[in-house]
């Protein structure tokens, strides 16, 4: 079983960027699939969560204030989420737990992927122009890097 990190938000340091709630603690609670963000909600009548799954996380910034940072977890298909509370050191823990899950699940979905397109290509007479439009696809929607494109590009044209 994967290992799973908590964080807890420090009052003080949500006071410092307008969140005067006591009781409203950012809880991130981060597994090797994806990072999930409880608070409570203004109401103060139940929890409001949000849920990333890694593979669909584009970018992880941390803004480092005198006190306490904030994070912010930008994503595909949906707003941002912004977490304030935090420590710097906590802070810069969860984005590299953050940052490794996201490659993780980068290289298995790009590993996928390609087994899926080895898998469609067996059984039928490709050209090498169409596997290379297929592998250029792959890169258009951010599945191989410009690097693995050419690592493939070099095993067709050879033969």
């Amino acid at each position: 079983m994967a290992e799973e990190f908590s964080f807890i938000s420090k009052y003080i340091l949500r006071v410092l960027q307008g969140d005067y709630h006591p009781f409203t603690p950012n809880l991130l609670n981060i597994d090797e699939n994806r990072v999930e963000f409880e608070r409570r909600n203004w109401h103060m009548i139940s929890i409001d969560t949000e849920t990333l799954d890694f593979q669909n996380i584009t970018g992880i910034t941390v803004d480092k204030h005198i006190f306490g940072a904030t994070l912010n977890f930008k994503s595909t298909g949906s707003d941002p989420i912004i977490v304030h509370g935090f420590g710097k050191k906590d802070a810069d823990k969860i984005r590299q737990l953050c940052m490794a899950n996201v490659m993780a699940n980068t290289q298995r979905r790009t590993s996928h992927a390609m087994s899926d397109a080895l898998k469609n290509s067996r059984g039928t007479q490709l050209s090498v122009a169409d596997e290379l439009q297929k592998l250029k696809n792959l890169v258009d929607a951010g599945i191989l890097t410009q690097t693995e494109f050419e690592e493939q590009k070099s095993k067709l044209l050879r033969g």
